[in-house]
């Protein structure tokens, strides 16, 4: 499997361009971002990895995404803070470490990160997403569960079919659409919440005093679904978790 290192001062920003296989990137304490590939000798022949000093490119000429040996792993390690932006058809991509933002959009992958100091957006047809941490979330799915673990900024989850979760919510929005899932969503202790909620033909619950209005209140929650149910309590705080 080849490898390059490119010694770095700072957080870089990655983009990565990869039809289809898997994606790894650890952000760790390091000041050097490392590639490892791993797949046909054909596809790494022809896959372009380059570094100008702040972006680290890794990219897979489309072309080769419609042949059987196109699948690629690329596993990154990276500079904590660091960037990670993914174009793929099929790639999965598990983010370990702090990175900076995120940004990926796949056909059909699932997406795994674990915290996010700025943004994290994800767009996929259809794979399960699941962000531990970030300050502001957008997913965008047609098929695949949503599971947000802490999210101090703002949400927002527009699924088909699948079951949104979000742990804690404390930033000042949280919009969830869904056409067939469930919804549960935990407001962080101290917020006060104008709530927004809907089902047709599924249950509603609370466990929050609703604001009287949205001027008045800390976040604005709105939840609506199709055939699912929506549950809204208040999260534990983050010494009992």
């Amino acid at each position: 499997m080849p490898s390059w290192e490119f010694p770095v001062d700072d957080p870089v920003d990655l983009q990565v361009r990869l039809p289809s296989g898997d994606i790894t990137v650890s952000a760790v304490a390091t000041r050097m971002a490392t590639v490892t590939l791993d797949g046909s000798d054909r596809t790494i022949a022809a896959t372009r990895v380059e570094f100008d000093g702040a972006v680290l490119s890794i990219i897979v000429p489309d072309q080769l995404g419609l042949l059987s040996h196109g699948s690629l792993d690329a596993a990154v390690e990276l500079p904590e803070g660091s960037s990670c932006r993914v174009h793929s058809a099929s790639a999965d991509v598990r983010c370990t470490g702090a990175l900076g933002a995120l940004d990926v959009h796949t056909a059909s992958g699932e997406v795994h990160a674990e915290r996010v100091s700025g943004p994290a957006r994800v767009d996929t047809a259809s794979g399960d997403v699941s962000v531990t941490a970030a300050a502001e979330v957008t997913v965008e799915t047609a098929s695949g569960d949503v599971g947000i673990g802490r999210a101090s900024g703002p949400v927002t989850v527009r699924t088909a079919s699948g079951d949104v979760q979000v742990e804690a919510a404390a930033g000042p929005r949280v919009e969830i659409k869904a056409a067939s899932g469930d919804i549960g969503v935990g407001v962080a202790p101290g917020i006060g919440v104008y709530l927004d909620l809907s089902s047709l033909s599924g249950t509603v619950s609370s466990e929050l005093e609703p604001g009287e209005e949205t001027g008045g209140a800390d976040m604005t929650l709105s939840c609506r679904t199709i055939s699912g149910d929506v549950r809204v309590s208040r999260a534990a705080p983050p010494a009992a978790r």
